[in-house]
C-alpha cells in the first residue's frame, strides 16, 4: 500500500476538519485536543477511508513497531468512536472482524485550506473541567466531556502544545536539514530467532547501498543509522531526536519476519520534520524477490523526497545483485561475518560464505566485489602467510575485483574495492586513486566510499581532495567514531594537527573504548606538536603496535635512551621483518638517516604496506632532502603501476 502524504491541505467528513500537517482536530470550527496517538489513529484511518486498514498495518503505522497490545489499539478506537458520535459522526469508524478497521465517513481532501480555531482553549498543559467545557455550544461541550472521560478511563494523556523552555526564554535553533536525505535504520528482527538477525539487517544494508546510488540524495550511512538499535531508536531516541543527530529530513524504519522461503518486510518512511509518515508499505514475496522489493523501496523513498528519477538511477538500483534465494543468504551471511571480523579466522569464514553464493550464482558481481575486500583485509592480517602467499591473495582479490567491474561496469563497490586492492596489495596509489575517483561518481553518497577516496588522495599528497572527502564522510556518518578517526588521520597527513586533535575528540567522545588505531593518532598528532607527555599518556600501556613506536619516538626525545630502545626491541619481537616501515619511521626520528632509510628500502623489498604514505608521512620528513630517498620514491613510482601484472 502506498500512503503518501499529499500536499498541505485539510480532510474533512461530517462537521470533523483533520489538519496532518497542524496536527489538528476541529469538529465545527472549535478545535479538540487529542492525544498524539489518538490523533494518529484517526489520521492514518481518514487517509486510507473507504479500504479495510489491517490491525498489524494500523499497530506499524502509528506505533511504528514497538511492542505494543492489541488492547491498547482496541482502546484508541473505542475512545475515537466516543468522539466522533459526539460530534455526530455515527458509525465511522467499522471493525471488520479478524481482519482491522474500516473509515466508512466519506471524506474530502481540500487543498491548502487552514483551520480556524473558535472558542477558548485551555492554557498550555492544562486539561479543562468538564463544566467549563459544557459552556460554548453544547454539542460540542458534551463531546468534549466524552473525550475528557474516555480519555482518562483508557489510560490516555491529553496532547498539549509545547511550552517554551525554561531559562532565557530563546527558542531552540531551528532544525533545517537537507531537503534530499534519509537515514535507513536496522530493520527489526520478527522471525523470533536470533540467528536471522543477519538477514533482517543484510536487507537494510543493501536499501542502503541502492539509495546511494542516486544522484542529489544525502543518506545517512550504515554506522550512524545503525547505532539506533530496534525501531524509532530503541525506544528512548524519537525520530526526532535521530533525525537532528544524523541531519536528514526522513527516517525510514521497518521489520522483517521470515517464514521458510517468504519473506514479510514491512517499512515506513517518516518525515522528521512534520513526525507523521509519508507512507508505510507490506511486502509478502518470495525470498528471490527481494531486488525487486530493494528496488521499489528506493524509488520510494526518492520520490517522497522529491528526487527526479532519471532511466539510469533506476536501473542500477539492482546493480550487482542476484534473484538466487540460495546465493543472497549465502551473500548476507558473509556481508555480517565481514562486518564484525577481527581476526583471521573470522574473514576466512566470511570469504567462505562468498564463496558459497558464487557457487549458487557466478554472475553474483557484489559477492565478488565483498569477497575481493575480504581478500584484502584477510591479505593485510594475515599473521601466518608469508609474503608469496600474502601476493596469491591480493592477485585473487584483483581477479575478483576485475570480474565484478565486467559483470556491474557501473557498480561503485566494485570500483572502491579494486582500489584498496591496488593500495593495499599492489602499492599503486596512482590506480587506487583513478578507481576510488570512478566509485565516487557512480556512488556520489557512501560515506565509506568518500573515506577510501580521501585516503588515496592524500597517499599522492592531493591534501584539499582528501580533507574535503574526510569531511564529507564524517557529515554522512556523524555519530560514527570511525568517520571522525579518519578524518584526523587525514587532518595529521596535512598537517593540521589542532584540527585533527578536535576531530578525535569528536570520535572519542562517541567511542566507549577510543579505538587502538586512533589513540596512535593521537600519539603521533601529539608528537608533532611537542607535546611529549600527552604522547605518552596517549600510547600507554603500549601493547599496540602504533603505540609502541609513539612510545619509542617519545622516550628518545625525552632523553629516556634506554627506554627508547627498549621499545624499538619489544616492536621488533612482535612483527619482526614486517614492520621495516615503523622501525624507519623510528629511525629518522631517532635522527640516524643510514639506518632509516636502509630500514625504507627493506620495505620496498618486501612491499610493506605501509609505503603507501611514503610520500606524505610527517615522521619521515628529515628523509625527503637525501637522494636515497627520492631513488625509492622513483622506484615505487616505476614499479608500483607493474607489480599487479
Amino acid at each position: 500500500m502506498d500512503v503518501f502524504l499529499p500536499e498541505q491541505g485539510v480532510y474533512r467528513f461530517g462537521s470533523f476538519s483533520v489538519d496532518p500537517v497542524r496536527r489538528a482536530v476541529c469538529c465545527d470550527g472549535a478545535r479538540l485536543k487529542l492525544a498524539e496517538r489518538l490523533f494518529d489513529v484517526l489520521l492514518y484511518l481518514v487517509m486510507n477511508h473507504g479500504r479495510v486498514v489491517e490491525r498489524e498495518e494500523l499497530l506499524q503505522a502509528v506505533w511504528a513497531g514497538r511492542t505494543v497490545e492489541y488492547n491498547n489499539l482496541g482502546q484508541a478506537i473505542f475512545a475515537l468512536r466516543k468522539v466522533l458520535k459526539a460530534g455526530g459522526a455515527d458509525s465511522t469508524i467499522i471493525t471488520v472482524p479478524g481482519r482491522g478497521f474500516r473509515f466508512a465517513e466519506p471524506v474530502v481532501f481540500e487543498p491548502a485550506q487552514a483551520m480556524c480555531w473558535q472558542g477558548s482553549a485551555a492554557r498550555p498543559g492544562e486539561v479543562p473541567q468538564l463544566g467549563q467545557l459544557a459552556q460554548p455550544q453544547s454539542r460540542i461541550g458534551f463531546m468534549l466531556a466524552v473525550l475528557v472521560a474516555v480519555v482518562a478511563s483508557c489510560g490516555l494523556v491529553l496532547w498539549h502544545e509545547r511550552v517554551p523552555p525554561k531559562g532565557d526564554g530563546s527558542a531552540p535553533p531551528a532544525f533545517s536539514p537537507p531537503p534530499h536525505s534519509v537515514a535507513v535504520l536496522a530493520f527489526d528482527n520478527m522471525t523470533g530467532d536470533p540467528n536471522q538477525a543477519y538477514f533482517c539487517q543484510g536487507l537494510s544494508e543493501q536499501l542502503i547501498d541502492s539509495l546511494t546510488r542516486i544522484n542529489t540524495l544525502q543518506v545517512a550511512a550504515r554506522t550512524s543509522s545503525f547505532s539506533f538499535p530496534g525501531t524509532e531508536g530503541g525506544g528512548h531516541a524519537t525520530i526526532g531526536d535521530i533525525a537532528r543527530k544524523l541531519n536528514v529530513s526522513a527516517v525510514l524504519l521497518g521489520s522483517v519476519r521470515r517464514e521458510g522461503v517468504r519473506v514479510i518486510v514491512t517499512a515506513q518512511l517518516a518525515n522528521a520534520l512534520t513526525g507523521f509518515n509519508f507512507w508505510s508499505k507490506t511486502y509478502d514475496r518470495d525470498q528471490g524477490d527481494m531486488l525487486d522489493v530493494q528496488a521499489d523501496l528506493a524509488r520510494a523513498v526518492a520520490q517522497s523526497l522529491l528526487v527526479t528519477l532519471v532511466r539510469e538511477d533506476t536501473a542500477e538500483l539492482t546493480l550487482g545483485g542476484t534473484t538466487n534465494p540460495a546465493a543472497f543468504d549465502a551473500y548476507l551471511r558473509g556481508l555480517k561475518l565481514e562486518s564484525t571480523a577481527t581476526d583471521e579466522l573470522a574473514y576466512q569464514s566470511a570469504v567462505a560464505e562468498f564463496q558459497a553464493a558464487l557457487r549458487q550464482d557466478p554472475d553474483f558481481a557484489l559477492a565478488y566485489a565483498e569477497r575481493a575486500n575480504t581478500l584484502s583485509h584477510l591479505g593485510v592480517i594475515a599473521a601466518t602467510t608469508d609474503h608469496v602467499s600474502r601476493r596469491a591473495i591480493f592477485t585473487q582479490a584483483l581477479a575478483d575485483a576485475d570480474r565484478a567491474i565486467a559483470l556491474a561496469p557501473k557498480l561503485g563497490r566494485a570500483h572502491t574495492v579494486r582500489g584498496i586492492v591496488f593500495d593495499w596489495g599492489f602499492l599503486d596509489v596512482g590506480e587506487a586513486a583513478l578507481e576510488q575517483a570512478r566509485a565516487q561518481a557512480l556512488t556520489p553518497g557512501s560515506a565509506a566510499i568518500e573515506t577510501n577516496y580521501a585516503t588515496a588522495e592524500a597517499a599522492l599528497g592531493h591534501m584539499d581532495k582528501a580533507v574535503a572527502a574526510a569531511r564529507r564522510a564524517s557529515q554522512l556518518d556523524p555519530v560514527a567514531a570511525d568517520a571522525w578517526g579518519g578524518l584526523a588521520r587525514v587532518l595529521y597527513l596535512s598537517r593540521h594537527y589542532s584540527e585533527a586533535l578536535e576531530a578525535l575528540r569528536r570520535a572519542k567522545a562517541i567511542a566507549d573504548v577510543m579505538p587502538l588505531q586512533f589513540l596512535t593518532t593521537l600519539g603521533f598528532v601529539e608528537l608533532a606538536q611537542g607535546d611529549l607527555e600527552a604522547a605518552v599518556q596517549a600510547s600507554m600501556p603500549g601493547t599496540y603496535i602504533g603505540q609502541i613506536e609513539v612510545l619509542a619516538i617519545a622516550d628518545a626525545r625525552l632523553g629516556r635512551q634506554a627506554e627508547a630502545a627498549a621499545q624499538l626491541a619489544k616492536l621488533q619481537k612482535l612483527i619482526g621483518e614486517d614492520g621495516a616501515y615503523n622501525y624507519a619511521q623510528i629511525y629518522a626520528q631517532w635522527g640516524r638517516i643510514d639506518d632509516a632509510l636502509g630500514w625504507l628500502e627493506t620495505a620496498t623489498a618486501l612491499q610493506d604496506s605501509g609505503l603507501i604514505d611514503i610520500r606524505v608521512d610527517p615522521l619521515l620528513d628529515p628523509l625527503r632532502a637525501t637522494g636515497r630517498f627520492a631513488n625509492i620514491l622513483r622506484r615505487l613510482d616505476m614499479n608500483g603501476p607493474m607489480q599487479h601484472h
